[in-house]
């Protein structure tokens, strides 16, 4: 059985609702929100901050799509909303060099990717 490619979505029926949790500024505590299309929650958004050697406390952003959603470029939306949303200047992420999916979108929200030698996983950055 040949697997049905989805259609993107349209992106002005995609929202950022926050969830339970700290103050992005408030010791250095994340935030996160659900990702709506229209009604239904698709999936889940968050910056945290983390701490390494080459880059000290930064805000680092994770993402996690319903597998029934995936594919219909949720993620380049969500990250790029969550980065607005955020209020911070500059927003890290993170990923397994194997995750083609996640650095595709994230290049499509505006992430470049940081090249150093030290990072064993794909590191991108979004500048306001």
């Amino acid at each position: 059985m040949q697997k049905v490619k989805a259609e993107p979505i349209d992106p002005s029926k995609l929202t950022l609702k926050a969830g339970q949790g700290q103050n992005l500024h408030d010791h250095n505590r994340g935030k996160y929100w659900h990702i709506h299309l229209g009604d239904v929650r698709v999936g889940k958004i968050y910056i945290d901050f983390l701490e390494n050697e080459v880059l000290g406390n930064h805000p680092s952003i994770d993402i996690f799509i319903n597998k029934e959603y995936q594919g219909r470029h949720i993620g380049r939306y969500a990250y790029n909303m969550a980065c607005e949303q955020s209020g911070l200047n500059r927003v890290y992420m993170h990923t397994r060099k194997s995750n083609i999916a996640s650095i595709r979108a994230a290049e499509e929200a505006g992430f470049k990717e940081v090249v150093d030698k030290v990072f064993r996983q794909v590191v991108m950055v979004w500048e306001k």
